[in-house]
């Protein structure tokens, strides 16, 4: 039977996720010749529950997510078996993280804003109160960015934009060229982050990750394809 694929995405009260991932959906959809829906783990609808009851066949899910946060280790069994509810066999890709291609696509998104990509710059992530976001986020960066990228979150943003001095340990030695939220899609996380950094008189790398070359690439190997 034919295979549908699934992008399993977070979900979000900001119609601009939806929109990016469904967009995603249907770039993927022409690239691939299958059928391409989308589902959300929260807030935005269809939830797995409510997909799984339409599917049958094989059913082929990417994880939307790009740090390895509380939904990848979670949310995703539970969203497997909801997928498979309808008869479908449910089969998982890995997720987006830890891929190279992420760093990838902030380079594209840098390039587009205008920013050096070589120059200094502060990648912001999400994620709960564990830090397994962070780490995850600090991780790929030390592995694949340039050196002159740092990482932080939303919560601990601030005191790395304020610290200046290095006599006292500071964690950049002058202000980022700019600040990048390593997001998917615009939405609540990109604008407080990018508010918070405007503050303070830097600039925001705007836009999220998906839309770019990097980003179609990977989610086209996650489906199956070579390129």
């Amino acid at each position: 039977m034919r295979t549908t694929v699934v992008l399993l995405a977070h979900g979000s009260p900001d119609p601009r996720h939806r929109q990016a991932v469904q967009a995603q959906a249907e770039r993927t959809a022409t690239v691939t010749g299958l059928p391409v829906r989308c589902a959300y783990l929260e807030t935005d609808t269809p939830s797995p529950e409510q997909l799984g009851a339409e599917l049958t066949g094989t059913v082929l899910v990417v994880p939307m997510l790009i740090t390895p946060a509380y939904h990848a280790r979670v949310d995703l069994p539970r969203a497997a078996d909801l997928l498979g509810r309808g008869g479908g066999r449910v089969v998982m890709a890995e997720s987006l993280a830890p891929d190279p291609m992420l760093v990838a696509g902030c380079v594209e998104v840098l390039d587009r804003c205008g920013v050096d990509p070589s120059g200094r710059v502060v990648l912001v992530a999400g994620g709960s109160s564990d830090g397994v976001a962070a780490r995850g986020l600090a991780a790929l960066v030390a592995r694949h960015g340039p050196p002159t990228w740092r990482t932080t979150t939303l919560a601990d943003l601030d005191p790395v934009l304020l610290e200046r001095d290095p006599a006292v340990g500071t964690y950049l030695p002058e202000p980022p060229a700019a600040v990048l939220p390593f997001v998917l899609a615009e939405g609540v996380l990109h604008d407080r982050v990018g508010r918070l950094a405007r503050s303070r008189h830097i600039p925001v790398a705007a836009g999220g990750l998906l839309g770019t070359a990097a980003l179609d690439r990977l989610i086209g190997r996650r489906v199956g394809l070579s390129n």
